[in-house]
């Protein structure tokens, strides 16, 4: 996939992403007003409930004690001789009866002027209705607070029955308000201040009271409802999501990894063009005839071919190893090795090389600890790689210097060049397999790319670490730091690459 493809696909599903994620919160928002909207109907209905409740009873309560008043009124006035009398004295508010006696004078001496303006009343309706009546006194009773009419009256068990049969099934605190005073609180309501407050007036007789009925929700229902209504849909989008910068990070990695391959299969085809073509040319030469026939001249060609027939079956070797650390896995063989030994051996292979060009191969072996338990063979291709590195990508006489010292319970092999460098965007770069420095459209650097990815393959199975330090044009440090566990060391003896 072309670059240009992978922008227009990413964009394009981006976009998609962020209007999916527009239309999801546009969803939940509308959820979310709607899921309140009935959430309030049902805690408004709830309480409506329960103060129509509260206002049948106390009607109730109203039409049996005025039940019970009459009758005790019925009892009292049979029973008394005087009832004009005893309700002048007993009785301060006025109340018309028909009765067929006049006034005593008893009354007049107790209250003269009551009686006069009962007289002027019993005149005034005696005018209007032609009949004769009195005028009697009754005492009616002050009209109930209400905190008297809702004290018999379990609020808690009506409140708690109406929301559960309006599907709340939540907790709430209630509370009896009269202007600015309490008359009635559950146990802990004024300890959840809440927005989600609800209250409705009381009606009594068809009229609203001063006070109120107020619920309150601590556990704020409503929030949590929210929470698992929007928690399945979030979830998703983010799935969606994660799942599109996966396959936009794989792609992009495939992309990266073909063009490497594609470097990889081009220096390859180099790297045996080579030695084919030398091996051609020479044959052909002892073929036509071309050179004199003589022991030297042939004895040449034949070097010739023999070092270009090693040279190629390096390379292919390199390329079976390429397959073995796709698509097979490899076992470590270990046992107590020493590491300034394996240095040491290393040391003397290369500096033939290193002379060769001129330059210098100088070991510092300050490690007094370097016995460790780890595959020799492995960590002598280690310290070969990144010798072979050092002197390869040397475009100056080369000076590499090897060290080996102890920290704590480590020990540590440092390979110091002063070659071409490693530019900072490319450190993190150069252990992934295939990957190589860029040297330009230079062929002088031979290899597929391979070597530091099974190098920190490698350090990494014997519990180690590698360390790079680099700047370009001067140099390039590489610290391989492996721990000093003789025999307890914790190692993967199956390596899968």
């Amino acid at each position: 996939m072309r670059k240009r493809q992978l922008i227009i696909l990413g964009v394009v599903v981006g976009l998609s992403l962020v209007g999916l994620i527009f239309l999801q919160g546009r969803y939940l928002q509308t959820a979310f007003t709607l899921r309140k909207t009935q959430f309030d109907f049902a805690i408004n209905k709830s309480l409506d409930e329960v103060i129509a409740q509260v206002e049948e009873q106390d009607a109730k309560n109203e039409r049996e004690a005025k039940s019970r008043e009459e009758q005790e009124h019925k009892i009292r006035y049979r029973e008394q001789k005087q009832p004009l009398r005893s309700a002048i004295l007993n009785r301060p508010v006025l109340e018309w009866s028909e009765r067929g006696q006049s006034e005593d004078d008893f009354l007049w001496q107790k209250n003269p002027a009551l009686m006069s303006s009962i007289h002027k009343a019993q005149q005034g309706v005696k005018d209007r209705l032609g009949s004769d009546f009195s005028l009697q006194l009754t005492k009616i009773e002050p009209e109930k607070s209400v905190e008297d009419r809702i004290r018999d009256i379990d609020l808690k068990t009506r409140l708690e029955k109406c929301l559960r049969e309006n599907g709340i099934q939540s907790d709430f605190e209630f509370a009896v308000k009269e202007d600015d005073r309490f008359l009635i609180t559950s146990s802990s309501f004024l300890n959840h201040p809440s927005q989600l407050t609800y209250n409705k007036p009381f009606v009594f007789g068809g009229v609203k009271s001063q006070a109120g009925l107020f619920v309150v929700f601590p556990d704020k229902l409503q929030q949590r409802s929210s929470v698992w209504l929007v928690l399945p849909s979030c979830i998703i989008t983010l799935l969606l999501v994660l799942c599109f910068v996966f396959c936009l990070i794989v792609i992009i990695r495939q992309k990266k990894l073909s063009v490497i391959k594609n470097d990889f299969i081009n220096n390859m085809t180099h790297e045996f063009k080579t030695p084919i073509a030398t091996i051609s040319l020479a044959s052909q030469m002892m073929k036509d005839g071309a050179v004199q026939q003589t022991p030297e001249s042939i004895d040449h060609i034949a070097g010739i071919i023999r070092d270009e027939s090693k040279r190629l079956t390096y390379q292919v070797e390199k390329v079976l190893q390429t397959a073995l650390f796709t698509e097979k896995r490899m076992k470590l063989k270990l046992k107590n090795v020493s590491l300034n030994e394996i240095v040491e051996s290393m040391l003397i292979q290369f500096s033939l090389r290193v002379e060769d060009k001129g330059g210098q191969l100088t070991g510092h072996l300050d490690a007094d600890r370097d016995e460790i338990y780890a595959d020799e063979v492995h960590l002598t291709n280690v310290v070969s790689n990144l010798l072979d590195n050092a002197l390869k990508y040397c475009i100056r006489v080369p000076e590499i210097n090897v060290y080996t010292r102890n920290r704590e319970d480590e020990i540590i092999i440092s390979v110091i060049d002063n070659g071409i460098g490693i530019a900072a965007k490319e450190q993190k770069l150069i252990f992934e397999r295939f990957y190589r420095v860029s040297t330009g459209n230079l062929h002088d650097v031979k290899g597929f790319g391979l070597g530091l990815s099974y190098v920190k393959t490698i350090v990494e199975a014997h519990g180690g670490q590698i360390v790079v330090e680099s700047a370009l044009d001067k140099g390039s440090r590489f610290d391989v730091i492996l721990p000093l566990e003789s025999k307890k060391q914790k190692v993967k003896r199956t390596l899968f690459f």
